[in-house]
């Protein structure tokens, strides 16, 4: 099945636009589009702009599963010279916007925004950076440097990125939820069930992550770094 709104092509259960996120009516759903130069070729599938419709499809799905502080808050950030959307720094709005809370917390609250996988990337990424300029560095060197730096820059470029992974996130969730579901009520209620915040991801993941640097440092850290 097309999209008539923007002629992407979605499964034949769908309930919304994989890619636009306009809704579907039933006699669309129920009604195949007729063979044409416009849905045959791939090209033409890529939309040229957005329209009202759109735009208001993609700010209420990401609003379900933001939760309140979309329009307060992330609205704003993502699209502040642009139409809301459901595509990945389309233009480079959703990159260039700084969240405090990603600079103070780190992964903290990434896990509090429900995006764990992301935070275990990070923290397995800085600790292995960390371990690595252990060993190249070499004590006098490395404590030079100083190990709060070194974790105050990762903290910067989480709050730098911390926008950006947020919209990543929920794009691709609610698109997975899309894709599976055709009823616009269930799929308001999954997306309210996989989005919003979680106190106990934050906290859960927080001791989680300490426990993997503190894994990962008794593993492959070198002697010197317990007499530091």
């Amino acid at each position: 099945m097309f999209c008539n709104n923007c002629n992407q092509e979605n499964s034949s259960e769908a309930g919304f636009c994989s890619k636009c996120g306009h809704q579907f009516s039933d006699v669309q759903a129920q009604t195949p589009p007729p063979l044409t130069p416009v849905n045959i070729s791939k090209d033409a599938q890529i939309p040229q702009n957005h329209s009202a419709s759109s735009a208001e499809s993609a700010d209420a799905l990401l609003a379900t599963f933001v939760g309140e502080k979309y329009d307060s808050f992330y609205r704003d950030k993502w699209f502040k010279d642009s139409e809301p959307r459901l595509e990945v720094n389309n233009d480079g709005s959703s990159i260039h916007s700084f969240n405090l809370a990603g600079l103070l917390l780190g992964t903290s609250w990434l896990c509090y925004r429900k995006m764990y996988l992301v935070a275990f990337f990070i923290v397995l990424g800085i600790n292995a950076v960390d371990l690595v300029l252990m060993h190249l560095l070499g004590m006098e060197a490395y404590s030079s440097i100083g190990q709060t730096s070194f974790f105050v820059a990762w903290a910067v470029l989480t709050g730098l990125l911390g926008n950006y992974f947020y919209f990543s996130h929920s794009v691709k969730n609610i698109k997975k939820v899309m894709s599976n579901t055709a009823d616009p009520a269930t799929v308001e209620q999954e997306l309210a069930a996989k989005g919003g915040t979680s106190w106990v991801g934050a906290i859960v993941g927080s001791i989680l992550s300490v426990l993997l640097s503190m894994g990962m440092s008794y593993l492959f850290a070198p002697e010197w770094y317990w007499l530091v």
